[in-house]
């Protein structure tokens, strides 16, 4: 897992005989450390078949630091975001929905996120400023919040909960996504903790009509190899 997080197996991940012979263990014993990774979603393959890389990131798909970023490039799309709001602030709003005290420091960051020239979703966060500091001096146009919080902060968020609802699009959130007020929208709220206390408020509105949310569960592996890349099968109402 260190490896594959590491970035080793970009090019291509190695065989079974190959990893028998590097770790001096039995094949069977290979492969049993290769389930893990397979129900995971991080490696993909089956046996008899040559194994890759799905996931490299530290947590699944279904944990509190998946990135909307990672998941986009991940099919070879271009992704970018306009920084409209990287700084310090206080907000009781947040510091209560998080069970902080009112006067807390946030790092805030404001976000629209865009593929290719298409905007897909306005992005708000809070992090609480005695971690995230740091990312006060971060570009984040082109790389994931997530990813700048690791590497310039040593943080990564361990637990959190989510919610998707439909929200209408309201005034500069209708107008940086281009699309006319009252447009129903994927609203994402996340909370995240990090050792147990709550450190991160999140906030996406994604335009539905742009963006697919896909969570794999079980073997990851398995659902990959039935085809489709991913992609949602379009069946129609009758």
């Amino acid at each position: 897992m260190r490896r594959v997080q590491g970035g080793e197996f970009v090019d291509g991940f190695p065989g079974e005989l190959s990893l028998t012979t590097e770790y001096g263990v039995s094949r069977g014993t290979i492969r049993r450390a290769l389930e893990p990774l397979r129900e995971r979603g991080v490696v993909g393959g089956a046996r008899g078949r040559q194994s890759y890389v799905i996931n490299a990131s530290r947590t699944s798909g279904l944990g509190p630091m998946y990135s909307l970023r990672e998941a986009i490039t991940a099919n070879g799309t271009s992704e970018r975001s306009e920084v409209l709001a990287q700084r310090v602030v206080t907000s009781e709003v947040v510091a209560r929905a998080l069970g902080l005290e009112a006067d807390t420091p946030f790092v805030h960051i404001t976000r629209v996120r865009f593929v290719d020239d298409d905007p897909i979703a306005f992005d708000r966060l809070w992090i609480i400023a005695s971690v995230a500091a740091p990312l006060l001096d971060a570009d984040l146009t082109e790389t994931s919040v997530y990813k700048s919080l690791r590497s310039r902060c040593g943080v990564e968020f361990d637990a959190g909960v989510e919610h998707t609802r439909s929200v209408g699009a309201t005034g500069e959130v209708a107008s940086r996504l281009g699309v006319p007020e009252g447009t129903a929208l994927l609203t994402i709220r996340r909370k995240s903790c990090l050792n147990g206390r709550p450190a991160e408020l999140r906030d996406t509105c994604a335009v539905g009509e742009r963006v697919t949310l896909t969570h794999v569960f079980g073997d990851a592996s398995a659902v990959l190899n039935c085809g489709g890349n991913g992609r949602p099968v379009e069946i129609p109402w009758e």
